[in-house]
């Protein structure tokens, strides 16, 4: 059998054994690119009050500074538009304190300021855009979505995030 011979036998029984694997008469689709859908955030509602001390919550983060971090359990919602949205606090060990209501978006690993506590009330901030959060044991943000508010891109229920903020996993490295 001379070269020529055998390139045309080969190429039959290609065709015949592609013929034979679609056996059905549907139409091939070509591939298209999935729809993305638009995602839109929802209106943010600003907690009525400050966060009380009796329902704040712990959670550590590894940094040279001291000071502790705090979630208010009362104000911890996840919105339609897979938002979290929590007070965050923060207190030095000399006493001083600040809270600040954020929003935390798991799938694209950011946040975002809604508000600032004064004396009495909440108020709004000069800027408020997204911003990407690091992935670090040192930032609170990111410990809080790496730990506890996030499951990959999914965010957690809040009453998932209040179990793992009350009793955390514990790293035996």
């Amino acid at each position: 059998m001379q070269a020529r011979d055998f390139s045309w036998a080969v190429s039959a029984v290609m065709v015949a054994v592609l013929t034979a694997c679609n056996t059905s008469n549907e139409r091939v689709e070509t591939w298209r690119e999935p729809v993305k859908e638009k995602w839109e955030e929802a209106e943010t509602v600003l907690p009525t009050a400050l966060p009380r001390a009796s329902d704040l919550i712990e959670f550590e983060v590894r940094r040279r500074d001291r000071g502790s971090f705090f979630v208010d359990s009362a104000n911890l919602t996840v919105g339609p538009d897979g938002i979290t949205r929590l007070a965050l606090v923060a207190r030095s060990d000399a006493g001083a304190s600040s809270a600040t209501y954020e929003g935390f978006r798991c799938a694209t690993w950011q946040s975002r300021l809604y508000a600032i506590a004064g004396e009495t009330e909440w108020s709004a901030p000069r800027t408020s855009a997204w911003r990407d959060v690091p992935n670090s044991s040192f930032d609170p943000k990111g410990v809080l979505m790496q730990e506890f508010l996030c499951d990959g891109t999914t965010p957690r229920s809040p009453a998932q995030v209040v179990q793992r903020l009350r009793y955390p996993t514990v790293d035996w490295r």
